[in-house]
């Protein structure tokens, strides 16, 4: 086995269109223009109608409108009391956008798909300079056909544009490994990041740099990042908004912002969230973001071969980082009790670069005509073709007899298991044609044998791209609780535009714990007060309150609307 490996690792493979890996500089920005076109065409594919989660979508984004609304940038609030719970970074974001585009669900979303890109280009750059440029393209290629990283980049969370600073904050630090006279000025950026980061997510930046430290350390003698005091300026810099942020907090509300913000982290910390146990991690990650983590698991042992197995200087530097970083990083957060879906999403470029590794290897023994171990490849087409043929024919099932289904709207799933399986058809169809047919048949295949190979791993990622793609287009992505989206129709759209609308809340559906009250208060338009007591509003105000506790007012009052368990009405005299 180890053998395969080593002889098919190709360190100085060119680009994934047969070119030269050094290139120049316009092939170099090709790159970048195409993995944009290639990331840039999912973000922006949507249904028409789109529609918040509550959590954490919903939270961060009314936040964020009262910021604006108010004018108040210190203050985290729910209906005008200080809830301090995290940091503000991503409120601060999602503000900014507001005051440039305006308020709505996808200008809420708009920080996460820009570091989404971001991301992703930072991945191919990261990935050229530690490995080679071949690995580089597939590895940014793969990190956009990754499920649940392009899903949490159409949202408007923390964890992308946490990701994204990570990976600035790394790239700063190459670029000071390549460029000694310009050193500080990257190990300053790099200093940056960190605190940054801290804002947005407090002390999960914590894990990063643990993860870091074997790089930092082990290879210290050739980088010098430690003894760079840039880079301690850049932290302190870095932390700067955060401490004023949490200084004026303390200022106003005394210190209830420190003891909620960093309480909540300690719980955190201590509890194992909705029970997921210990091996969370091992089935969730391959579960969201398949299928990429069963080609890093090989991509590891290719990239640990590298370590022994070449005496002289490697052409896969830095490997402490490319290699060391995500292994550690997953160790740390599979020791944290608390797991969640977006905690991994900062391993997932790392991931793509790994399985980009296994993906090259193969691309190279696919040319290999008279190599034995080409086996592979026919395998690996037909298991593809054949999860391929399961989606299409589950797809076109469900179209035929949709009534065979419990999930309403059968279509909308039918539609991602056809381009699923259709793009997974296309490996074996490469290989039946480049090797099962006219060169069975004694004649050379027409297009040149590196074509064949790159239309081949091509067929990896077409599949996923294309599933990814219907998930945005049906709205099953993005239209999450497309019942409020009834708030902008008749008959409320008159009612809600005209009027401020106040909420009658109990203490326990005042909480982010609401969902329903987070969506109906982001929804609506104007704002009033929120009070615990209908009787506390005047005659002629219109006001939500729960449908239970309707029975509480005069049997004559008119139900304006309804969503949900929440209903409109306007108080009588």
């Amino acid at each position: 086995m180890s053998k395969f490996f080593k002889s098919s690792i190709d360190p100085f493979g060119g680009s994934p269109f047969g070119g030269d890996p050094s290139g120049d500089h316009q092939s170099g920005w090709s790159a970048y223009v195409g993995l944009s076109l290639w990331v840039g065409l999912l973000l922006i594919l949507r249904s028409p109608d789109q529609s918040l989660m509550p959590h954490d979508e919903g939270w961060y984004a009314q936040q964020a409108r009262w910021i604006v609304e108010s004018g108040d940038w210190v203050t985290q609030q729910w209906w005008g009391e200080p809830i301090h719970d995290r940091m503000m970074g991503i409120q601060w974001l999602i503000a900014v956008s507001y005051k440039l585009f305006g308020v709505s669900a996808g200008v809420a979303r708009l920080p996460s798909a820009i570091a989404c890109w971001g991301s992703v280009l930072l991945t191919y750059d990261l990935g050229r300079r530690c490995l080679t440029r071949q690995v580089a393209w597939w590895g940014a290629a793969i990190l956009a056909a990754t499920p649940i990283w392009m899903q949490a980049g159409r949202l408007a969370i923390q964890d992308v544009p946490l990701t994204a600073l990570e990976l600035l904050g790394i790239w700063a630090l190459i670029r000071a490994e390549e460029q000694p006279h310009h050193r500080y000025r990257w190990g300053f950026l790099a200093g940056i990041t960190v605190g940054l980061g801290f804002m947005l997510k407090s002390v999960m930046v914590i894990p990063v740099i643990a993860a870091l430290t074997p790089y930092l350390v082990m290879e210290q003698r050739r980088h010098r990042h430690l003894t760079n005091p840039a880079l301690y300026g850049g932290l302190i810099l870095g932390f700067l908004p955060a401490l004023s942020w949490l200084g004026l907090s303390v200022n106003l509300y005394g210190w209830m912002p420190i003891e909620r913000t960093f309480g909540a982290v300690v719980s955190l910390a201590q509890q194992d969230f909705h029970n997921a146990g210990p091996w969370y991690y091992f089935w969730n990650i391959p579960a969201n973001a398949f299928p990429w983590p069963f080609l890093a698991i090989p991509g590891i042992w290719i990239g640990w071969r590298s370590f022994s197995t070449d005496p002289g200087p490697s052409p896969y530097v830095r490997k402490w980082l490319w290699l060391g970083y995500p292994i550690f990083l997953f160790a740390l957060l599979t020791a944290f009790k608390t797991r969640t879906w977006y905690y991994p999403l900062q391993l997932l470029p790392f991931v793509a670069l790994l399985a980009a590794l296994t993906l090259t290897t193969l691309g190279n023994l696919y040319n290999s005509r008279s190599d034995p171990r080409r086996w592979l490849i026919p395998l690996l087409s037909v298991i593809l073709a054949g999860v391929g043929t399961l989606l299409i024919g589950a797809g076109v099932i469900a179209l035929a007899r949709p009534e065979w289904f419990p999930l309403p709207e059968i279509w909308r799933y039918a539609l991602v298991a056809l381009a699923a399986g259709i793009g997974w058809l296309v490996p074996l169809g490469v290989y039946w044609h480049d090797g099962q047919g006219p060169a069975r048949r004694g004649h050379r295949s027409q297009i040149p044998s590196y074509r064949n190979r790159t239309l081949w791993q091509w067929g990896w990622l077409l599949g996923p791209w294309g599933a990814i793609a219907l998930l945005y287009i049906t709205g099953l992505w993005g239209n999450y609780n497309p019942e409020y989206l009834m708030m902008a129709e008749p008959p409320l759209k008159e009612i809600l535009s005209a009027h401020p609308v106040n909420a009658v809340f109990t203490p326990e559906k005042i909480s982010p714990a609401s969902e329903a009250s987070v969506l109906l208060t982001f929804y609506t338009p104007q704002l009033g007060i929120s009070v615990t007591d209908w009787r506390s509003l005047n005659p002629g105000d219109y006001a939500w309150l729960l449908r239970s506790e309707l029975a509480e007012l005069p049997t004559d009052t008119p139900v304006l609307g309804q969503v949900r368990d929440w209903v409109l009405v306007q108080i009588p005299d």
